[in-house]
């Protein structure tokens, strides 16, 4: 019996994610985009999918960079609008204007969703440093105006240092995304590219039973030590740190 719930439970993960890309896939140019409405589902699946264990940290990556690029942005954004948004506190330094979301359906009623949502509004003096994270897994989409996204694999962790390796440095536009994961992208940085910028962003934490739902952890990669093989052995700051070494013009 346990071998057969292994096996639904794995072929379900599987199906998901076979799913997922076939309508993203299905997406073509002058077709239409995915609803926002089927969007914050699939999302949902994804997520509980990633919680149950039945599809991978690589999968769950993947899938949620491929739903981005076939949202229907426009639609995605009227339905934030339409959300109760709730200020998560002043930004700490130059960090961006953090709201929490929670969505509700056309009907006003609340939709319920295994996963966290935030809007990250930037102003041209905003950045999220780079910093990397334990016990969770995020994605981040350009909703609004250019954001410069750099991301770096988690390579080892040393002591008061992680080694990692640099893996995306790109300007992105609407429409964009970028996952985190332990296993892929652990490591981002974020700086505003235009006079204003946002990102909507779907959070899934408390991945690591028995321990605390997440760790962030500020790294300096432009003051770490560069080895011949690509890989940057970057300390470890506190916030403060971080904050004074990472301005939003870098």
């Amino acid at each position: 019996m346990q071998d057969r719930r292994q096996f639904l439970r794995e072929s379900f993960g599987a199906f998901c994610i076979y799913a997922l890309l076939a309508e993203a896939r299905a997406a073509a140019p002058g077709d239409s985009r995915i609803p926002a409405a089927r969007w914050i589902a699939r999302q949902d699946a994804l997520a509980r999918a990633l919680r149950d264990g039945t599809v991978s940290q690589m999968e769950w990556h993947d899938a949620v960079n491929a739903l981005a690029r076939e949202v229907d942005v426009a639609a995605l954004a009227a339905d934030i609008r339409r959300a109760d948004l709730k200020p998560a506190g002043d930004p700490f330094g130059h960090d961006p204007q953090k709201r929490f979301v929670a969505f509700r359906d056309e009907r006003g009623r609340p939709v319920r969703v295994a996963y966290a949502t935030a809007l990250f509004s930037f102003s041209q003096a905003s950045a999220i440093t780079p910093h990397a994270h334990k016990h969770m897994a995020s994605a981040h989409m350009v909703i609004e105006g250019r954001v410069r996204i750099r991301t770096f694999d988690r390579v080892a962790d040393a002591a008061g240092a992680i080694l990692i390796r640099p893996t995306r440095d790109e300007i992105a536009r609407a429409g964009d995304a970028a996952a985190m994961t332990s296993v892929r992208d652990n490591v981002h940085w974020f700086a505003p590219r235009s006079a204003q910028a946002m990102t909507f962003d779907v959070i899934v934490d408390g991945l690591d039973r028995g321990t605390e739902r997440y760790l962030i952890e500020p790294v300096d990669p432009l003051g770490g030590t560069h080895h011949a093989d690509g890989t940057i052995s970057a300390p470890i700051l506190s916030f403060a740190e971080s904050m004074n070494r990472y301005p939003a013009a870098l």
